[in-house]
């Protein structure tokens, strides 16, 4: 299914997680080279599954069932390590990805 990506970039201009950070490394068209490449990675559970990648994506690679696929041998293969990064930030941030200026601003406009 990955073959068919043209490397045309839509999926990043619409991933949440990637407007979020603006890291090429949270874009999808990363995840689905992790995933091409057989990769198990932190990455992967960045991924919020929304499938606003897929809706414009013009290959239609459904690539949040793919990361479901992965997230499960990731978790079968004990990886919990992985997950560290994730949780810590859950407790110390209030999200998945970290300290960022943006979802703070976020926050304060929610309340």
């Amino acid at each position: 299914m990955l073959n068919k990506c043209s490397l045309c970039g839509f999926c990043k201009q619409t991933c949440p997680v990637f407007k979020a950070t603006l890291k090429e490394t949270d874009s999808p068209r990363t995840q689905a080279n992790l995933i091409k490449k057989d990769i198990l990675d932190i990455q992967l559970l960045k991924c919020t599954l929304c499938n606003a990648c897929f809706n414009d994506c013009p290959s239609d690679i459904d690539l949040a069932s793919l990361i479901r696929e992965k997230r499960s041998l990731l978790i079968q293969q004990s990886q919990t390590k992985a997950n560290k990064e994730m949780i810590d930030n859950i407790r110390k941030h209030g999200n998945p990805y970290g300290n960022l200026k943006e979802i703070k601003e976020v926050k304060k406009l929610w309340g």
